[in-house]
C-alpha cells in the first residue's frame, strides 16, 4: 500500500515533535522552536505529486485507477482539452474546476441522494468530448483557442491543425466552425482537483492524470508544470504498439527535463494479454533504447485491467459468478476484455480453485505487486529525508538539553563537596565558552568572504552552466526543446545554489565539531552548539523571498509560458499568417535574455543567502552561550546550604530522565529513516 509506511512514520515524528516542545519550555538549546513548528505545520501539509504522462489510449486513466484501488476516473471518454485531473485524500467527494479564463467551479455530492455520485457525474460530463465532434481534434482546436491562433472572424488555420494533429481535416471545416463557435477560455478546463476519500494512509499523495502526449502532437503546455514540480514522473506507454513509437522518443528526447533517475518511471501496460516471450522482448528493447533516460528497476510491464479485476472478485463467492457478471455485459468493449484476461488465468489455475488463491494468480499477472512496491520504496525517499531532517533537530535539541544538565549535575556536586575550588573553575569555564563563540565568530566572517568577493569560485562555475544552457536554447530546432533547455536551466541552478547552501552549513558544523573535540580534550568541558540544518533552511527561504520580491513575482513556470505566448503577440494583424520558425525565433530571444537574467538572480540569492546566514549564526550561537552562562553564573552566585544544593541536584537529575526516553526514541527513529 502505496506510502503506509511513510504515514506511521510521518505520525511518529510529528508525536514526538510535540513532546520535544512540551519538555522543552523557555529551555534555550540552540534550537528555534518557531522554526520546528514551521516545518511540523509544512509536514502535515505535504504533497507528494505522481504525474501519469503518456500517448493517448495508454490507458492512463485505468492505470490510475488500478494503483488507487478505486474507479476514481472515467475511462471510457476523451479527456478534455488541456486539463489535468489532480486526485487528492478527501473525506468527501467534489470536483474543482479550474477554467483558463482563471475562474473556477466547485461541485458536491449531495448528501440527500446518497444513491448518486454526483461528483464523478460532474467529472465525466466535463471531461467529455460530445459524439459529433469526436471526428476532429477538438483537443488542438481547444489549444489553438488558448493561444490565439483561433479567433472571431479570422480564417481557420485548417493546414496548421492538420499538421499538428496529423489528420485530413478539409471536408470537416465546417464542423470545426461549429465547434469554436462561442467557444472560449471559460469554457476550456485548465486543471480537474478531485477530492476522493482514497483508501491509502499516505496523505500527502496527489495523483496526477495529464492530456496524452500525441493528443495534439506534442505535450499539453499546462503538463509541463506537473512535469517539471513533480516527485515522479510515470510515462505509461501500450505494449500495443512498437516501444520506439514517435511520441516516446519525442518525449523522452525533446520533452522530459533532466531530473534524477530514480524519480521517472517508464510503465508498460496492456501486457495480460501477451506472451511472457513478447514482454520480455519489448522490457528488452526499452532497456536498450531508453537505459540512458530511466534505471532499469524503473521500466516494468503492468496489466491495470487484471488487477481491476483481481479487486472485483472480492464481491463474489465464486469465480464462476464474476464470470457470469462479466457476461451479461459482455455487449461493452470492457466486459469482453476483462472476461478474456479472467478465464486466461482461470485456465492456469483452474476454475475450481479457492478464490485466493485466484486473486493471487490475477495480482501476479498483472504485475502491480511489483509495482507498487517500487513506487512505496520511492515515495519514501524525499520525504522520509524531510522525518529525518527534523528529528535531527530535535535530537539536537534534547543532546543540547541533555548536556547542560549533565554540566549543571557536576557543577552542584563540585558547589557542595569543594565549595573552595568551585567559584573559580565557573568562572574558567564561563572564560572558555567566550572563547569558544569568539573563534566561531571568527569562522564564519571568514565564511561569508570566501562567497561574497569579486571572485567566489562559485560565479565561475554559474557561468558554465548559463553558457552551456544558452548553447542548448541557440540550437534548439522546435518548442519542445527551447521549453526543456530552460528548465533544464533553472533545475541545475536550483540544485547548484542547494549545494553551495549545504556545502556553507557544513563548513559551519565542521568547525562546531572540531573546535568542541579541542575544548573537550584540552578543558574536560562540553561546548553547547546550534541547528545549523535550522538556520540553513529558513535563511535560504528568506534568500528565495527576498530576491523573488527584488525582481519581481515569477514563478518560473509562469515566466516561461509568457515568454511563449509573448510571440503570438507578433501576428496580430489578420493578412499575415502564423509562422512557426518566426515565432520560435522570437521565443529564442527572449528566454536567452531571461537565462542571463536568471543567472544574476541566482548569484544575487547566494551572496543574500550567506550575508544573513553568517550572522544567523552568531545571533543563535550567541543566544546557547548566553543561557548557558547564566546558567553557570546562578549556580554560583545563589547562596544556599548544602541541604538546599542536594535537592537541587535531585531535581536537576529527574529533569534529565524525564528527557532520556524521547531522546532514545529519537534516535530510534532516525536508525529507520534515511
Amino acid at each position: 500500500m502505496i506510502g503506509q509506511r511513510y504515514g506511521e512514520k510521518k505520525k511518529a515524528v510529528l508525536d514526538i515533535c510535540h513532546r520535544y516542545l512540551r519538555l522543552r519550555g523557555d529551555t534555550e538549546d540552540g534550537v528555534k522552536p518557531n522554526l520546528l513548528k514551521d516545518r511540523m505545520r509544512a509536514l502535515e501539509s505535504n504533497r507528494y505529486v505522481l504525474a501519469v504522462v503518456g500517448e493517448a489510449k495508454a490507458g492512463k486513466s485505468t492505470f490510475i485507477n488500478a494503483l488507487l484501488g478505486e474507479s476514481v476516473l472515467p475511462t471510457d471518454i476523451s479527456q478534455c482539452s488541456s486539463a489535468v485531473v489532480e486526485i487528492f485524500k478527501s473525506k468527501e467527494k467534489y470536483v474543482e474546476v479550474e477554467y483558463a479564463d482563471g475562474t473556477t467551479k466547485r461541485f458536491e455530492d449531495d448528501p440527500d441522494t446518497p444513491d448518486l455520485d454526483e461528483a464523478a457525474e460532474q467529472l465525466r460530463e466535463i471531461g467529455a468530448i460530445r459524439d459529433q465532434y469526436r471526428a476532429i481534434p477538438a483537443t488542438l482546436i481547444d489549444v489553438y483557442i488558448l493561444e490565439g491562433r483561433i479567433t472571431p472572424g479570422r480564417p481557420l488555420p485548417i493546414a496548421d491543425l492538420e499538421a499538428d494533429s496529423n489528420k485530413p481535416l478539409q471536408n470537416n471545416e465546417a464542423l470545426i466552425r461549429e465547434y469554436v463557435q462561442g467557444r472560449t477560455p471559460s469554457d476550456i478546463p485548465r486543471k480537474i482537483t478531485f477530492g476522493f476519500p482514497l483508501k491509502y494512509a499516505f496523505e500527502g499523495l496527489r495523483l496526477v492524470d495529464t492530456p496524452g502526449v500525441n493528443a495534439v502532437g506534442g505535450v499539453q503546455d499546462v503538463t509541463y508544470e506537473y512535469i517539471n514540480e513533480a516527485n515522479a514522473v510515470l510515462f505509461v506507454h501500450s505494449l500495443d504498439y512498437p516501444i520506439e513509437s514517435a511520441s516516446l522518443n519525442d518525449f523522452v528526447n525533446n520533452v522530459l527535463p533532466n531530473r534524477k533517475l530514480e524519480t521517472l518511471f517508464l510503465v508498460l501496460t496492456k501486457s495480460g494479454l501477451k506472451s511472457q516471450g513478447a514482454i520480455d522482448q519489448q522490457v528488452g528493447e526499452a532497456y536498450r533504447q531508453y537505459g540512458k533516460s530511466f534505471n532499469h528497476d524503473r521500466i516494468l510491464h503492468v496489466d491495470s485491467m487484471l488487477k481491476i479485476v483481481s479487486e472485483e472478485i472480492e464481491q463474489f463467492d465464486r469465480a464462476a459468478s464474476l464470470k457470469e457478471h462479466y457476461r451479461e455485459r459482455k455487449s461493452q468493449e470492457l466486459y469482453q476484455l476483462k472476461l478474456i484476461l479472467l478465464n486466461n488465468v482461470l485456465e492456469d489455475v483452474g476454475g475450481d480453485s479457492d478464490l485466493e488463491v485466484i486473486q493471487a494468480a490475477l495480482r501476479q499477472s498483472s504485475n502491480f505487486d511489483e509495482m507498487e512496491r517500487i513506487i512505496d520504496d520511492f515515495s519514501k525517499q524525499a520525504p522520509e529525508l524531510q522525518l529525518s531532517e527534523i528529528c535531527e533537530s530535535v535530537k539536537i535539541g534534547f543532546d543540547e538539553q541533555k548536556r547542560d544538565l549533565d554540566e549543571n549535575i557536576s557543577a552542584l556536586e563540585k558547589k557542595w563537596k569543594y565549595p573552595q575550588k568551585f567559584e573559580r573553575e565557573i568562572s574558567k569555564i564561563q572564560c572558555l565558552l567566550a572563547e569558544y563563540q569568539s573563534s566561531l565568530l571568527k569562522h564564519a566572517d571568514n565564511v561569508r568572504k570566501q562567497y561574497t568577493g569579486r571572485h567566489a569560485s562559485y560565479i565561475e562555475s554559474l557561468d558554465e552552466i548559463t553558457n552551456r544552457h544558452l548553447n542548448d536554447i541557440n540550437s534548439a530546432s522546435a518548442f519542445p526543446r527551447a521549453r526543456k533547455a530552460i528548465f533544464d536551466y533553472h533545475a541545475e541552478m536550483t540544485s547548484f545554489t542547494d549545494e553551495i547552501a549545504a556545502a556553507i552549513r557544513a563548513k559551519f558544523e565542521n568547525e562546531m565539531k572540531r573546535l568542541g573535540g579541542e575544548f573537550k580534550a584540552a578543558y574536560d568541558i562540553t561546548v553547547p552548539t546550534v541547528d545549523v540544518w535550522g538556520i540553513e533552511a529558513e535563511t535560504k527561504e528568506a534568500a528565495f523571498r527576498t530576491v523573488e520580491v527584488e525582481r519581481g513575482p515569477s514563478g518560473f513556470w509562469e515566466k516561461a509560458w509568457n515568454l511563449f505566448t509573448l510571440g503570438f503577440a507578433t501576428f496580430t494583424d489578420e493578412e499575415e499568417k502564423y509562422e512557426e520558425i518566426a515565432h520560435l525565433k522570437h521565443f529564442k530571444t527572449a528566454i536567452r535574455s531571461d537565462v542571463n537574467e536568471k543567472k544574476d538572480e541566482f548569484v544575487q540569492l547566494v551572496r543574500y543567502f550567506i550575508n544573513r546566514i553568517a550572522p544567523d549564526f552568531g545571533s543563535a550561537l550567541k543566544a546557547r552561550i548566553d543561557a548557558r552562562d547564566k546558567e553557570l553564573e546562578a549556580i554560583k552566585t545563589r547562596k544556599e546550604a548544602n541541604e538546599a544544593i542536594q535537592e537541587k541536584i535531585v531535581e536537576t537529575k529527574k529533569r534529565r530522565e524525564e528527557i532520556t526516553e524521547p531522546q532514545a526514541r529519537v534516535s530510534d527513529l532516525l536508525a529507520n529513516l534515511p
